[in-house]
């Protein structure tokens, strides 16, 4: 399974587009390539304030976008992410340096 563990502090980075029984959110405004942000469709995605912290926020990424001019960050990536109760709590995996800000990208 793919996965992505990023930290997330700032309420631009989480935003909810839809409360149905399974709530969609827009996750962004990421610094990735487009081949990246590609690769993480259908992976799955847990959010942290610390990387000493379980996610507070995970769930499948089914689309990804890149930011509109009218947007606080142009040209960034945003991904569409259904929200999984089973992903909130788990710990960070991958890159833990000082100023990782993910963990990478991550495959079994």
């Amino acid at each position: 399974m793919t996965r992505i563990h990023l930290i997330s502090r700032n309420p631009l980075n989480l935003r909810p587009l839809d409360a149905t029984a399974t709530p969609l959110h827009e996750s962004g405004y990421w610094t990735f390539y487009e081949t990246e942000a590609a690769k993480l469709v259908n992976a799955k995605l847990y959010l942290h304030k610390t990387k000493n912290e379980p996610s507070y926020f995970g769930g499948t990424i089914s689309s990804f976008r890149f930011a509109s001019a009218h947007e606080p960050y142009p040209g960034k990536i945003v991904f569409t992410v259904s929200e999984e109760e089973s992903a909130k709590g788990i710990p960070w995996e991958g890159d833990k340096h000082p100023m990782a800000w993910m963990g990478g990208i991550l495959d079994d």
